[in-house]
């Protein structure tokens, strides 16, 4: 995997795409910011994976950030958008790096190690796409804006961390089977919904997101002590 990496980075600089990479991805993208974000977060992911974090993260900065940014995202968050992309491929099966080194510690298998870290870091995968629409989440805003988009993001960060792994303080464990998986894929949603910092673009406003994510929480949490409630035994 690495030699293969090495030789995209190498492709990349001897044919000149490092300097133009940029405006290829505008292009691509067609103005809209939201495929721009998943191009980039492909484009962070691939080119993190063998690379140091630093070595990646100054990588990126050079040849992905000014596309960004040109789109009239907010400079910090871009790079800090690039920074987590371009780390995600070390608890990222195959390669997850820092997963399999984990796991001759640990005494797991390579594999089993990278999807564990996966399901425990899932978070990670969502949080660069809410700073990005949303600076106030890393304190770039107003001081009442920062405290209401933290507070929603942490209540959403807790319920995707509990539907992960299937225990939520107060509730208790989801329990097993299909029922129980079907909770913790719609507390899940919700979770996601409720950190959701909204987005003019989509039509969808900070509120409304933690009114659905409430809303779609509430319903699994409920469909969860009911089939709790109707178990044998």
């Amino acid at each position: 995997m690495l030699p293969a990496i090495g030789l995209i980075i190498g492709a990349l600089s001897v044919t000149g795409l490092v300097g133009s990479i940029a405006t290829d991805l505008v292009l691509l993208a067609g103005g809209n910011v939201y495929a721009l974000l998943l191009m980039g977060a492909a484009t962070s992911f691939i080119l993190g994976m063998g690379m140091t974090v630093t070595a990646a993260y100054v990588f990126l900065a050079i040849v992905l950030a000014p596309s960004l940014v040109t789109a009239g995202l907010d400079p910090m968050a871009v790079h800090m958008f690039i920074l987590y992309w371009g780390m995600l491929s070390y608890i990222t099966p195959p390669v997850a790096l820092g997963a399999f080194a984990a796991a001759t510690i640990s005494g797991a298998t390579p594999m089993q190690a990278g999807f564990s870290a996966m399901r425990l870091g899932s978070i990670i995968y969502f949080i660069p796409f809410f700073f990005v629409l949303e600076p106030a989440l890393i304190l770039n805003g107003a001081p009442m804006q920062i405290a209401v988009v933290l507070a929603s993001a942490l209540a959403g960060v807790l319920l995707i961390a509990s539907s992960t792994q299937g225990y939520l303080i107060g509730y208790g464990t989801f329990g097993d089977g299909a029922m129980a998986m079907a909770v913790r894929v719609i507390v899940f949603a919700g979770g996601v919904l409720f950190a959701f910092p909204g987005s003019e673009d989509m039509g969808i406003g900070h509120w409304d997101a933690v009114l659905a994510g409430a809303v779609i929480a509430a319903i699994g949490l409920g469909f969860g002590l009911l089939t709790r409630k109707l178990a044998p035994g």
